[in-house]
């Protein structure tokens, strides 16, 4: 189970699950967690307690990133991709 969060201007993030055993939200009714795709939460902290019942073991933060660019360097990366190592 993956959990992808992505990060966008202005303070949100979008959380989503991806799971190839079984359908997200059947996985998280499970749990008691009641799950939609691209649910948006304010903060990092948020999302974690939110689905700590679940600690998916493979989490990814990805954020766009012109700063490159902006700086005169050239970039071939659209997106980053850090890992977040929360349950473990």
């Amino acid at each position: 189970m993956q959990l992808i969060i992505r990060s966008f201007e202005g303070g949100f993030y979008l959380a989503s699950i991806t799971d190839s055993d079984t359908h997200p939200e059947t996985l998280c009714q499970q749990h008691g967690i009641n799950y939609q795709d691209n649910m948006k939460f304010r903060s990092l902290g948020t999302i974690r307690d939110y689905f700590s019942p679940l600690a998916p073991r493979d989490i990814w933060l990805i954020h766009s990133c012109a700063y490159d660019e902006m700086i005169g360097l050239v970039s071939n990366e659209k997106e980053h991709r850090q890992p977040l190592y929360w349950y473990q």
